[in-house]
């Protein structure tokens, strides 16, 4: 994928794959369901995964995964199950099991919780709680109108978040809407940050492959590096980003042509519409401003961004009457996208 971007920046296409390739063999063979255990050896649990849950509704789906609501046979308890093919699953899966106890180990009010991985000879099924309020976007364009201060509560919450993460050495490298989600339709704010542990378990390439179908949430330095030499800072630009549309109604870096975009993010050539921006307070612009820099290491970190003012309970309750209309627009923009991009691949 770093060379499909080195080709879109120097504006040609990326060299088309050998036909006739074989296809690489099973990371680990068994004919059984087995779970991954945290010192990194693995137990028969069943024949399969319908041995253990009943898989209802859909829940969502993704360009390498599907999410299904399942409950536990025996305990009756709901779930939700991300279901991953193997094949798009570049780490080894032996290291994955022994990260388990860190991954397993998050507990925190605004990231969902992992319970436990799955695994056969073709797939991976991931296990965590499940939320029922929805995608945080989709809530906001449904509410209608929401404040500035409303804003500044879910981006606070957002940032403990990352700043936990952080603590344990998590890089969570794919922040975007569609990861943040509420846990219920009866709380607007309470936020939860999904997918938190999905680059330890698709590996760098598939997670660029996923990155570039949402282009605009990545940071520079991703762009720029074919050796995954980046780390914290790029979670802190993606909240930057996402900050951005939560006071605006659109991105800050878009263009169709994907070269340019990627030459805007690099350059973090973006501005503030005053149509747009006139009503939003200074000391939320300066919150942006300090996150969608170029050079990670003058970005903020999730810590000081706790402690920037913006975030202490001092944003105005000014209505943001336009955003939901802009999310709306911009999110049918994005999906459109998407769903192009997976096409594509």
């Amino acid at each position: 994928m770093y060379k499909f971007i080195k080709a879109k920046l120097k504006g040609g296409e990326p060299k088309q794959k050998k036909q006739g390739k074989k296809p690489p063999r099973p990371l680990v063979s068994q004919p059984s369901l087995q779970r991954m255990v945290d010192d990194g050896s693995r137990e028969e649990v069943a024949e399969k995964i319908e041995d253990v849950y009943t898989f209802e509704r859909e829940l969502g789906r993704g360009a390498f995964s599907v999410v299904k609501l399942g409950r536990h046979k025996k305990t009756g308890e709901e779930v939700a199950i991300k279901v991953i093919e193997k094949k798009n699953v570049e780490q080894d899966l032996h290291r994955l099991a022994t990260e388990m106890q860190v991954l397993k180990s998050v507990d925190h009010p605004n990231i969902i919780k992992l319970k436990e991985i799955f695994e056969t000879d073709e797939m991976l099924y991931i296990v965590t709680e499940v939320v029922t309020g929805g995608e945080l976007f989709d809530r906001i364009v449904d509410k209608g109108s929401y404040s500035e201060r409303d804003a500044a509560i879910l981006v606070q919450k957002l940032v403990t978040a990352i700043e936990y993460l952080h603590s344990k050495n998590v890089v969570h490298r794919d922040l975007k809407p569609e990861n943040l989600l509420l846990k219920s339709a009866e709380h607007d704010t309470e936020v939860k940050l999904a997918d938190f542990g999905l680059s330890k378990v698709l590996g760098q390439e598939v997670m660029m492959q996923t990155a570039c179908g949402t282009p605009g949430y990545v940071a520079p330095e991703i762009l720029q590096s074919s050796e995954g030499g980046y780390g914290k800072e790029v979670d802190m630009w993606s909240v930057g980003v996402i900050t951005y549309i939560l006071l605006c109604g659109f991105p800050p870096f878009y263009n169709d042509n994907v070269a340019q975009l990627f030459e805007t993010i690099i350059n973090a050539d973006f501005d503030y519409p005053p149509d747009y921006w006139d009503h939003i307070s200074d000391d939320a612009i300066d919150f942006i401003d300090n996150l969608l820099v170029a050079d990670p290491a003058k970005r903020m970190t999730a810590t000081e961004a706790l402690r920037h003012c913006w975030l202490q309970g001092n944003a105005p309750n000014t209505p943001l009457n336009n955003v939901a209309a802009g999310i709306q627009k911009y999110q049918a923009i994005a999906k459109e996208q998407s769903v192009l991009h997976m096409a594509s691949e």
